[in-house]
């Protein structure tokens, strides 16, 4: 019993002097993040979105984000929470916001939702949702009257 002692206190010295070394040579976490998988729910009018989006037109972020959709059709709203993982140099930053979309068209298939003045009071967003192909579609341009960048962007997954 002595002897499994003593090999489980070298085990565990071995692995937190390999996690030292490789921190040293390296100074960035060993994990690997993830988008969350693609899902959409729909129930009794709620519609609930998961995934990550992916910048296909315009500037495009560093680092991996993550975003939950949740629409209401009795209210006519959309909320999105946004959250990204900025990497750089010296670590990472965790940035998180939250945009309130009104809902223009739900129709069988489709959700189209805008949120006006979103992004520094004058870029707006444009969120599109097509349910039967189970895609979604997010634009941002300026507000009439404001400068600033045009995008598009895709809902995308990590598989489960």
């Amino acid at each position: 019993m002595h002897y499994v002692k003593l090999l489980l206190t070298a085990l565990a010295s071995a692995l937190c002097a390999t996690y030292i070394v490789l921190w040293f040579v390296k100074p960035a976490p060993l994990e690997i993040t993830t988008i969350p998988p693609l899902i959409f729910k729909e129930d009794r009018g709620e519609l609930v979105v998961w995934g990550g989006w992916k910048t296909v037109e315009g500037y495009q972020t560093p680092g991996t984000n993550a975003v939950e959709i949740r629409c209401n059709r009795t209210s006519g709203t959309c909320n999105e929470a946004f959250a990204s993982i900025l990497h750089h140099t010296d670590g990472e930053d965790l940035e998180a916001q939250v945009f309130n979309y009104k809902v223009s068209t739900w129709e069988a298939g489709k959700l189209e939702a805008v949120a006006e003045r979103a992004m520094g009071e004058c870029l707006e967003r444009h969120l599109v949702i097509h349910l039967p192909d189970r895609s979604a579609a997010l634009s941002w341009s300026p507000a009439s009257g404001c400068e600033g960048d045009r995008g598009r962007a895709v809902l995308v997954g990590d598989p489960l």
